[in-house]
């Protein structure tokens, strides 16, 4: 096994790793970045199909307020376009399939005043917390004591049926988990950090703009600056720490460093052994922020033939096996690329399906939508981000009643000499890249105010020996 020195090492090469090792070398300092996959990015992803052609399989889409990544994108010399949203978007309903325009969906002004409401209530809520410590609100134990999914199906705070079925499906999208599983305190966190739960579920918000190549090559380009500072199929498995530093053990190199910080998902961290043990709270934390299910299909045809029947790509299917879809096609309009999806139980079940059931099934689903000839596409590509032992789900983890209240002041708060950072760590676009880009360099900050403040306190001992 190798050794090396460095100031700080980074676990982690996903967006928030490298946004922090970046930071870090920006300020003059050695940083190792330890990546346990056999490529940077983390949960994002491009993946070439058979024909060639390459699409982004986790986190692809831009929207207004991401500005960090943005300025990436223009540092690194990437190009961004708009998403495609010419046409009618589709909602499915007890087999009908309902065209409109616009961010929500409806059946009817009853559904549209419901849904309205709604939101003007999550909205409310979510503005009551404190950003950085949502557990200190006011109303933050009884809120985390129940679940979003309790909060969902009372007629009081949604008074129409069929809201309460797109509220539900809606959130299953943002949580890949049952609104049954997801704290309410947990998801107003997740919409106080981009201000209101209408920023996650106005696709034209969250979905503007897509990166040219994918938003794997952004990382891939942030991890090429870095050089030879990142060490690929080096999953960590130990962090000793005492007050003179931090020492990271991985399956092929050790680090010496002043400190480290870890960026990864939560349930990952978890899974390092750390020496001394971490605290009861930042333990328990760790083990209780846990992604949810999602399987991602790419259908590929040699045109985006949805375009020709005035349709956007963009639909909603609440009791369908594959809820949700959009135009991912590439800048030059060819192929055509859907993106389709399957989340919480539903792809818990589609996982046990034998793959040709599981495909026929997808679909099937596609031309209840856009008709017959979706059942033939050129190439048919399947994710299952709970198979990959680096992921364990997507896209983001989520906060299950009582784990905020109870542990969320270790959400952030170094450890001694070790750091966090995450998309869920993050206060602003929670959940997003721009979420993990934010937090890697809020991180990387904290560790350059540490690394300061030693150097001026050696200094300082130094002269009073002199």
């Amino acid at each position: 096994m190798g050794k090396v020195r460095a100031d700080v090492c980074v676990v982690g090469a996903g967006f928030a790793g490298l946004a922090a090792a970046r930071r870090l070398v920006q300020a003059g300092h050695e940083v190792v970045v330890l990546e346990a996959r056999d490529r940077v990015g983390g949960r994002v992803w491009n993946r070439e199909l058979p024909d060639g052609t390459v699409v982004s399989a986790g986190g692809t889409w831009l929207g207004k307020g991401q500005d960090r990544v943005f300025q990436l994108c223009r540092e690194l010399g990437l190009a961004v376009y708009p998403q495609y949203e010419q046409g009618d978007h589709l909602l499915r309903l007890d087999g009908v399939n309902h065209r409109y325009r616009g961010a929500i969906p409806t059946t009817g002004p009853g559904t549209l005043a419901a849904l309205g409401l709604a939101f003007a209530r999550l909205h409310l809520m979510a503005r009551r917390l404190p950003a950085d410590a949502p557990w200190r609100a006011r109303s933050a134990r009884a809120w985390d004591a129940r679940t979003l999914g309790q909060w969902l199906s009372d007629p009081l705070n949604v008074p129409s049926a069929a809201a309460r079925t797109l509220l539900r499906s809606t959130m299953n999208l943002l949580f890949c988990a049952d609104p049954a599983e997801v704290s309410l305190l947990g998801a107003l966190t997740l919409a106080r950090g981009g201000g209101g739960f209408g920023y996650y579920t106005d696709s034209r918000r969250t979905e503007s703009h897509l990166v040219d190549g994918g938003a794997p090559e952004l990382a891939r380009r942030m991890a090429e600056q870095l050089g030879d500072r990142v060490h690929l199929s080096s999953p960590v498995q130990r962090i000793t720490h005492d007050g003179t530093g931090v020492r990271i053990a991985s399956a092929s190199l050790a680090v010496r460093a002043q400190r480290v910080i870890v960026a990864t998902p939560p349930v990952l961290a978890g899974r390092i052994s750390f020496d001394p043990p971490l605290s009861t709270a930042a333990s328990h934390l760790l083990q209780r922020v846990v992604p949810g299910s999602i399987i991602r299909v790419h259908t590929v045809y040699p045109r985006p033939f949805w375009r020709a029947l005035g349709l956007s790509g963009q639909t909603l299917a609440p009791r369908s096996p594959v809820p949700i879809t959009i135009d991912q096609t590439p800048r030059s309009g060819e192929p055509g690329v859907l993106s389709s999806y399957a989340f919480s139980t539903g792809a818990l079940r589609m996982e046990r399906l034998d793959p040709t059931e599981r495909k026929e099934i997808w679909l099937a689903a596609l031309a209840e939508r856009f008709g017959a000839q979706a059942r033939r596409p050129s190439q048919y590509l399947e994710t299952d981000w709970s198979s990959q032992p680096w992921s364990l789900g997507g896209m983001i983890g989520h906060f299950p009643t009582g784990t905020l209240t109870n542990y969320g002041s270790a959400l952030r708060e170094p450890v001694g000499r070790i750091h966090w950072a995450s998309t869920e760590s993050a206060t602003l676009m929670h959940g997003l890249m721009e979420g993990a880009v934010r937090s890697g360099e809020r991180a990387a900050q904290e560790v350059l105010t540490a690394l300061s403040s030693g150097r001026h306190a050696t200094a300082a001992l130094s002269g009073r020996s002199a």
